[in-house]
């Protein structure tokens, strides 16, 4: 019984002595040993540790580690480093749930994480484009004759993310069924330690709610129909990529972005995202009279939430559309009461 104390103890005191480097490595060894999170993300986590958590707060022992000392950390990543609001947050949120994991090991008691006071981030909101927009872009599409542009034309009809236009295979098409399969996606992955030096890689989709089926379109898939007849030999094979180089190869999405940006310059109808595609799509399908839950399957959403308060934006046309329907109404409520007074005047003479 003493035994068992005395090893329960020096147990504690090692703990309490354990460096934050050392705090950082079993973690990482942890999540590497779980098996969860995919190779890019794991390395995510140590490129964000590296660069950011391990230097400041790396040689401190875990015992002396508190909650002034995590809000100065916090504070320096926006008045030194002056990174993005969303950025410090993700960051703050690694070292969060690594001090939850010292709780749970018992070399803490509590984290120092609570109450930290976090920069307030900028809800950007993604836009619809409107009918008349859509037209312009459509119009300017039929001039063009590059691979750029069944990557818009996918994101407008189907609602797919850049991410996932990109990493689309032939393989990934059944003209037959009428379906797009979603199996594939690209994530930008750091080269370096300081994030300047990134790639590709060809990995699963966002989430598992992400790998989906897509119906498609009478006009997506006559789209497509056509796009493949202009194809070579190399890039018409179920291997090569949709949107591909004339050796079948992906393009890069930067690239894809650049030329939507320029369409939309040329078309004149504003700045727009690539993305907001996207949100074009969710808002059509909404106002086509498709089921909210059915939306929020095609765009690969765990809850109907995101998709309600996220991508769905109703256009003026639907708004007055709609509105007119309180017309309608107060006239037919008029009509009854009148028809009620007649008859009852009838009545009375």
């Amino acid at each position: 019984m003493i035994k068992k104390i005395i090893n329960s103890f020096m147990k504690k005191l090692f703990k309490k002595h354990v460096s934050m480097e050392v705090l950082f490595e079993k973690w990482l060894n942890m999540k590497a040993s779980e098996g969860r999170i995919k190779a890019v993300t794991l390395q995510n986590y140590e490129r964000q540790i590296s660069l950011h958590i391990s230097p400041a707060l790396g040689h401190y022992n875990i015992s002396v580690v508190d909650k002034e000392m995590i809000q100065n950390f916090v504070d320096s990543l926006v008045k030194e480093k002056k990174l993005k609001p969303t950025t410090i947050r993700n960051i703050f949120g690694r070292l969060s749930e690594i001090m939850q994991y010292a709780v749970r090991e018992d070399m803490i008691n509590t984290s120092p994480c609570s109450a930290v006071r976090l920069p307030r981030g900028e809800n950007k909101v993604g836009k619809a484009l409107s009918l008349d927009e859509q037209a312009s872009i459509e119009e300017m599409l039929k001039s063009q004759n590059t691979p750029h542009k069944i990557a818009v034309q996918l994101a407008l009809h189907s609602g797919l993310r850049i991410s996932e236009i990109t990493a689309l295979r032939w393989k990934d098409i059944d003209f037959q069924k009428g379906f797009i399969y979603v199996q594939h996606s690209f994530k930008r992955v750091s080269k370096d330690e300081e994030g300047q030096k990134t790639f590709l890689h060809l990995g699963s989709p966002k989430s598992k709610n992400s790998v989906r089926s897509i119906p498609m379109t009478a006009q997506i898939k006559i789209c497509l129909e056509k796009y493949y007849k202009t194809l070579n030999f190399l890039q018409n094979k179920d291997e090569s990529f949709v949107v591909c180089k004339k050796n079948g190869d992906f393009y890069d999405v930067r690239a894809i972005q650049r030329y939507f940006s320029k369409l939309c310059q040329v078309a004149g109808i504003g700045q727009y995202h690539f993305h907001d595609l996207r949100h074009t799509f969710a808002t059509n399908a909404k106002e086509s009279g498709i089921d909210i839950q059915l939306i929020s399957e095609i765009l690969g959403h765990a809850h109907t939430t995101t998709t309600m308060n996220i991508y769905l934006h109703p256009s003026d046309n639907y708004k007055k559309e709609e509105i007119k329907k309180m017309d309608g109404s107060s006239k037919k409520e008029y009509l009854k009461a009148k028809n009620t007074i007649e008859k009852i005047y009838l009545k009375a003479i």
